[in-house]
């Protein structure tokens, strides 16, 4: 059985939307709430562009959109790092980390 999903081009008033939501996480959170704000925003870019479910779900469909898979795969599990676990990341590695999520949502935007 195959399953089709059905293509959505994302607004342009949604695009400035998710462009605006982009710019606030980066300004106004410390890096580890970046990480986790920017992961629900990518979720929230996919959900917008037809696709259901939870991040993980969507992320094991290879959403044909996303052209570094491995990349968001690898931020997805960071964010689930510091929502689960205590473990205590050097806010440089945390930075970094939130400069490629955002990186990736341009990506992903430019591409709707």
């Amino acid at each position: 059985m195959f399953k089709f999903r059905k293509t959505y081009k994302i607004t342009n008033s949604k695009k400035v939307f998710f462009n605006k939501q982009l710019k606030k996480i980066i300004w106004s959170s410390s890096y580890k709430e970046q990480v986790v704000d920017l992961d629900k925003l990518y979720h929230k870019i996919l959900q917008e562009a037809g696709y259901n479910g939870t991040f993980w779900e969507i992320l094991k469909s290879h959403p044909s959109e996303i052209s570094n898979i491995n990349k968001i795969w690898e931020l997805h599990k960071l964010r689930n790092k510091l929502v689960h676990d205590f473990d205590i990341l050097w806010d440089n590695v945390l930075k970094n980390k939130a400069i490629d999520y955002s990186r990736e949502i341009k990506n992903i935007l430019k591409y709707f």
